[in-house]
């Protein structure tokens, strides 16, 4: 899914009409977390919870059955997030904020105020019960109740007309696809579109598939099989390689890596989201270009991580990286990955960087990254156990005659004893030494057998390492 944030404009009794449904709303997204489960503990079924909703709610006059239903949904879904039932709508902060007497009641009302969600159904016009976009710069908010609260007498029906600002580039290329779309008049022909309002912004949720001409849609490669691009996810450092393989794909002998390529985020602790978000898109160009230009048909990626950690002891980094960062970055990897014609695998990624760096000759990350997609070409071939076997001569990095001691009967022994030992097994990371000129993007700098160039726009984090054969008359440009 993709999600597009734009400005908007309204009068003020629109705006007011506007907050009355977020204040209700709200309360009933609050009353649906409270009942999602019994008092023992056990879940309510969805429907129960919207009937429990309903009857609260319809006496206020105001939102109908779709807008309850809708908070039902996100209700339900804030308690799978916190099944324990000790969410604090309005942020932990904002409370002690205002026990403390530093905000005024108004003012965390106000926090406590949900956005008011409208999720899509394509079998209404325009995709949407409540909301309609008219063109790329017009959406309409409705609202339509019986005026007895039953089946039956006249409907009342308030509106909202909200000014959006013209967007520019491909969120301007792609709203205008989505009007289109959306005026449809054939029931086949409509997709779903979701919406969310806060005091400033609307959020558009549409599936970016249903769009034919959408900017970031590619034509899709005939995939050769047996080949995968696999990616290996750090704090600082992602590794992107370009696996194949040529026989049994649990064997790390038989698989061959065609091409990696190593990129530094570099990011600052108090970069902005949409700094982050620019930088990660890069990476996701990098490796969807990197996985056509093979012939991939799937990219493989790492699960199972638990928490990502920084190696300092940053509080806000490691928040970055844990709760915002990784999260976005597979999401959008996922939604252009489709366009592209590309399938995204998570595989069980324990023991990769060990295997990883022991097996291929590549740096940490990279190496990592081969063993995934090994295991995602596994996985495809219907392979259950994704770890490779342990033969002689896979090891041959630690132990001289290549063979695999005795009492080292799996990988996970191999990990532990190496540990243990305090080996480095590492592959290292080429870096630009500090104080050293960057490339720019207008050329190529080279450092320790690698080509460097930057990974987006000038004045922008992220540096781009691929591996190159230095040739001795050639003239190399350094730092």
């Amino acid at each position: 899914m993709q999600t597009i944030s734009i400005p908007y404009r309204c009068s003020d009794n629109d705006r007011r009409f506007l907050e009355e449904l977020r204040r209700v709303q709200s309360a009933a997204i609050r009353t649906a977390y409270s009942n999602a489960q019994h008092p023992d503990g056990t879940k309510r079924s969805e429907k129960d919870v919207r009937e429990i909703v309903k009857s609260r709610f319809t006496k206020h006059g105001l939102l109908d059955s779709w807008a309850m239903h809708c908070a039902t949904r996100v209700g339900v879904l804030k308690r799978k997030l916190r099944p324990e039932g000790h969410m604090v709508f309005g942020g932990r902060a904002g409370l002690e904020r205002r026990r403390k007497g530093l905000i005024s009641n108004d003012e965390w009302k106000r926090m406590r105020l949900h956005p008011f969600v409208s999720y899509g159904d394509s079998q209404k016009v325009r995709g949407n019960q409540n909301i309609h976009l008219l063109n790329d710069t017009t959406i309409v908010v409705k609202i339509g109740r019986k005026e007895d609260g039953g089946r039956s007498g006249r409907t009342l029906t308030r509106t909202a007309c909200l000014d959006l600002a013209r967007m520019r580039g491909a969120a301007a290329t792609i709203m205008h696809q989505l009007a289109e779309v959306c005026a449809q008049p054939e029931k086949a022909q409509r997709i779903n579109v979701s919406y969310s309002i806060t005091d400033t912004h609307v959020s558009v949720t549409f599936d970016p598939i249903d769009l034919p001409n959408h900017p970031q849609r590619r034509r899709p490669v005939a995939a050769k099989k047996g080949r995968a691009l696999g990616i290996d996810l750090n704090p600082n450092w992602i590794g992107l390689a370009v696996a194949k393989v040529i026989g049994d794909p649990s064997r790390t002998e038989d698989t061959e890596l065609l091409e990696d390529a190593l990129v530094k985020l570099d990011m600052a602790v108090d970069a902005s989201p949409e700094l982050v978000r620019e930088t990660l898109a890069a990476v996701c160009d990098r490796a969807i270009s990197m996985a056509r230009k093979h012939r991939c048909g799937t990219i493989v990626l790492e699960k199972g991580l638990g928490k990502l950690r920084s190696s300092g002891k940053s509080r806000s980094l490691n928040r970055l990286l844990n709760y915002w960062a990784r999260t976005v970055f597979v999401q959008m990897l996922t939604r252009r990955a489709r366009l592209a014609g590309i399938d995204v695998l998570e595989v069980w990624a324990g023991y990769s960087s060990t295997i990883g760096n022991l097996a291929f000759d590549a740096p940490d990350a990279c190496a990592s990254a081969t063993e995934i997609a090994r295991r995602g070409i596994a996985r495809l071939a219907g392979i259950k156990d994704v770890l490779p076997a342990l033969e002689e001569g896979c090891v041959s990095r630690l132990w001289k005659n290549g063979k695999v001691p005795a009492e080292l009967g799996s990988w996970q022994d191999v990990h532990r004893t190496i540990k243990a030992a305090k080996i480095g097994y590492r592959r290292p990371h080429p870096d630009v030494p500090i104080g050293a000129r960057g490339s720019d993007v207008h050329g190529t700098s080279m450092f320790c057998g690698h080509a460097v160039v930057r990974l987006g726009r000038r004045h922008r984090p992220g540096l781009l390492f691929r591996p190159t054969p230095v040739k001795p008359d050639a003239v190399v440009r350094t730092f």
